[in-house]
């Protein structure tokens, strides 16, 4: 499970927004507290079927000469492979 730290803030208030909604709904007896909490679920578990995260990866400062190389890698949530939703041709 990934760490406070490694969430982002998108994240982090939906992650709020979420457990807030479920208290005040649940001990507070607010129907629009539940409806909260259950779209800020809905989001979260969107953005992590369509792997919207962004993640800065490197920082770093090139001096004159020097080179990067840029190259691809599956994306990940909280270490989870992202799973495509495309449909391979047949």
């Amino acid at each position: 499970m990934a760490g406070l730290r490694d969430r982002t803030r998108t994240d982090r208030l939906l992650q709020m927004l979420q457990n807030r909604g479920v208290r005040r709904s649940l001990y507070g007896s607010s129907k629009a507290w539940l409806y909260v909490a259950i779209g800020a679920y809905a989001l979260r578990r969107a953005r992590r079927a369509i792997g919207s995260e962004a993640a800065l990866v490197y920082r770093g400062e090139l001096r004159p000469g020097e080179t990067i190389r840029i190259s691809h890698k599956p994306e990940t949530y909280a270490g989870k492979k992202v799973h495509s939703r495309r449909r391979t041709p047949v």
